[in-house]
């Protein structure tokens, strides 16, 4: 049963009467509510606090065996903020009139421009440090270069996985096969004439050519199609008010943090060093716990539960499991993208998933906040110190307090979570496994 204890208009007038402007002069209503749901997404990104369960159906003409939760269980993995809605929540933190990318009223001191290209600059940044969100890749041309060469989107910033079908000609047309990620190095200590002996590709190198470019290893012998799973950049219509960020919700405050880094330490009026560095640290956190993040908990079909792993051991596991047609045997997952363990259903079934559900947000004044009034104070910090950046100064600095204050909250609460749900930590240290196989693991664990 949902919390029906505290209003989101109660809750507003409490930290009105903590501000000391009770009659909402300096801290309007709509500012507090922006920052009170900042501190519900950041607690449930932090705590893993809200779960659900969702479900959809799996059928034998879907296109790919991979699933996008946030397409699938739009209601629990949300991806609903919008450009105007994050230029608004960066003009109250400036200051600054907020009347969205339009800019109405602003003061001069910096323009609507700088803050919708600094939120474009920021989203970008967010997908190149965490790499998600994921999105297949496919529709390469038939055949790639005789070399084995292909070029990708100029949009494509990070591949995660690559597969290869073979299409015409070979013994086996149609047949998929899983690609390792290797260098032209080890390629060549393996087999020093894999150039000139074209093949069925086992592998791919990304290492030696340019950005935007893939190296089948060895050339494809046949005509085939290259399908990847790959992070792409996003260039947003920054003259739309409902353009999407196209992030998971509860990520949107480290792009908000990102952007007023880039405008605080930029030179213009309102430099201010202090909060150039707060907002670079908070940003710097945030992409901490998205590297970390893990919403996928457990799958079911048909009500029988699914085993869970990462979708690069499902690939050692089984190197052609894209070729099978049958009943789902295992279920991979990255983030809030998940693959299903066979290429092909071979009938209707039903897909129930746990999930870590994104923090359901109060938009009405009379709607409940979704918390027990027992993390409501905590909250309430959190709330009073993000309404006070705009300050600046000794005046902000005094509720930094605040802030630890909240972390440390959100880790007990995690320890909480571990004690109810024994296989929590285990679990949740599987993007630890995906991370350690990506290319750039030696240079996180270096930073």
């Amino acid at each position: 049963m949902p919390y029906q204890q505290t209003t989101l208009a109660q809750f507003i007038t409490q930290i009105s009467i903590v501000l000391d402007d009770v009659n909402q002069v300096y801290w309007t209503a709509p500012e507090i509510t922006y920052a009170t749901q900042e501190a519900l997404r950041v607690w449930g990104a932090l705590t893993n606090f809200w779960r659900s369960r969702g479900t959809f159906n799996l059928t034998p003409s879907d296109p790919y065996p991979f699933y996008d939760l946030s397409v699938k269980l739009p209601a629990l993995r949300p991806r609903t903020w919008t450009l105007n809605q994050l230029t608004q929540e960066i003009q109250y933190a400036l200051l600054e009139n907020p009347s969205g990318i339009g800019g109405a009223g602003m003061s001069g001191q910096i323009s609507v421009t700088t803050i919708l290209n600094a939120i474009q600059d920021a989203r970008n940044r967010f997908v190149l440090d965490v790499h998600f969100p994921v999105s297949v890749v496919e529709g390469f041309g038939l055949p790639p270069s005789p070399g084995g060469m292909v070029t990708f989107d100029q949009g494509t910033v990070f591949v995660h996985k690559a597969s290869w079908q073979d299409i015409e000609g070979g013994n086996n047309p149609g047949v998929w096969a899983n690609l390792w990620r290797e260098d032209a190095w080890s390629s060549d200590k393996y087999n020093p004439l894999w150039t000139l002996d074209p093949g069925m590709p086992q592998s791919y190198s990304e290492a030696e050519n340019a950005p935007l470019q893939l190296q089948l290893i060895p050339p494809p012998i046949n005509k085939g199609a290259l399908e990847a799973l790959a992070v792409n950049s996003l260039v947003m219509s920054l003259g739309t008010s409902t353009t999407l960020l196209e992030v998971p919700d509860e990520w949107v405050p480290a792009i908000k943090y990102a952007a007023l880094s880039r405008i605080l330490s930029s030179d213009n009026q309102i430099k201010d060093p202090l909060r150039a560095q707060y907002a670079e640290m908070r940003y710097q956190q945030l992409v901490k716990f998205a590297q970390d993040a893990r919403t996928i908990m457990r799958v079911l079909i048909n009500n029988k539960p699914l085993p869970l792993d990462s979708m690069m051991s499902i690939d050692a596991a089984n190197l052609y499991w894209r070729n099978q047609i049958g009943q789902p045997s295992v279920a991979g997952a990255l983030y809030d993208f998940m693959s299903i363990n066979v290429g092909q259903v071979d009938q209707l079934y039903g897909i129930a998933v746990d999930v870590v559900q994104a923090a359901p947000i109060p938009t009405a004044l009379n709607a409940f906040m979704p918390i027990g009034e027992e993390q409501l104070d905590i909250l309430g910090s959190y709330v009073t110190h993000i309404l006070t950046f705009k300050c600046g100064g000794n005046e902000f600095k005094t509720t930094m307090s605040e802030h630890d204050e909240f972390l440390k909250a959100a880790a007990q609460r995690g320890s909480i979570n571990a004690a109810k749900i024994r296989y929590l930590e285990p679990l949740f240290g599987q993007p630890q496994v995906e991370t350690a196989q990506r290319p750039d693991a030696l240079e996180m664990k270096s930073a």
